[in-house]
């Protein structure tokens, strides 16, 4: 059978046609849409950990777990979370970057993962989680880029560390010390930041002003993620411990013991 082939003029209409319904396809998938699945999941760990409150008393020491990184590394997250639910942990702590490019789809599997926990989970946002459009679907999946609760006579702080993906603004060093003048019965701050205050990536203009606040409001921990490798020292000589915790690749994260006005903190290997 002879195949007659198209007049020139309904080519270019057949090829029109068929770039259009691409392109269509091509915005319904797109990585960064907004039809997610899963939202406000902040607000939502929030009120879990609020409700495991009466369970600790004087007596009782708080344990909670400091993870970051997680980007992409989906089967050793996994074997992360097995280890964490076998040990008593009250909440876990994510240090931001959840994901490797902030896609939708990495955005979701990753909560898929973290989820299995049998204890909340809270972030803060990574720089990798702030590409494309990354941030909008953070602040819709999870929420503000700078929030605190408190637990018992302890108080945690997330803050937005990422100046690169944002401006002069970030970190939000205002906000910060608002949120330090803590009331007397609050015997434990900790800050928590995806990117530690001497790195390259960080705003180096405001390394000082953040340095003094924790002095000056006696941070018992700040801690972070961002350099894949675990570290844990005093930066600045000033008794305040500036602690990061490795990538889940590196098959470790952080335990953080809080008894009284004493936190202690160990590097766990998974």
């Amino acid at each position: 059978m002879k195949t007659k082939n198209l007049p020139p003029h309904r080519t270019w209409l057949a090829l029109s046609l068929l770039f259009l319904l691409s392109a269509c396809d091509m915005f319904q998938y797109h990585p960064y849409a907004g039809n997610l699945e899963y939202k406000d999941l902040t607000a939502e760990n929030l009120s879990r950990i609020k409700a495991l409150e009466p369970q600790y008393d004087s007596e009782k020491p708080l344990k909670f777990a400091l993870t970051g990184d997680t980007q992409g590394y989906f089967e050793e997250t996994e074997d992360m979370v097995k280890d964490m639910n076998s040990r008593d942990i009250a909440f876990v702590l994510h240090a931001g970057d959840l994901t490797n490019y902030a896609f939708t789809d990495e955005y979701e599997r990753m909560h898929e993962v973290l989820v299995k926990l049998k204890m909340p989970y809270v972030t803060v946002i990574g720089n990798h989680d702030c590409l494309g459009d990354g941030d909008k679907l953070y602040k819709e999946m999870y929420g503000p880029l700078n929030y605190s609760f408190t637990f018992g006579r302890n108080k945690f702080i997330l803050l937005n560390t990422n100046f690169l993906e944002f401006d002069e603004s970030v970190p939000d060093i205002n906000w910060l010390e608002r949120e330090l003048q803590t009331p007397a019965n609050i015997e434990n701050k900790f800050v928590i930041s995806h990117i530690i205050p001497d790195n390259s990536e960080a705003n180096r203009a405001q390394e000082q002003a953040y340095v003094s606040l924790m002095h000056k409001y006696d941070v018992r921990l700040s801690l972070h993620g961002h350099t894949h490798n675990y570290s844990a020292k005093e930066l600045y000589q000033d008794g305040i411990p500036y602690v990061t915790t490795a990538a889940t690749l590196k098959r470790s994260y952080v335990m953080v013991t809080v008894a009284g006005n004493q936190a202690t903190y160990e590097k766990i290997d998974f």
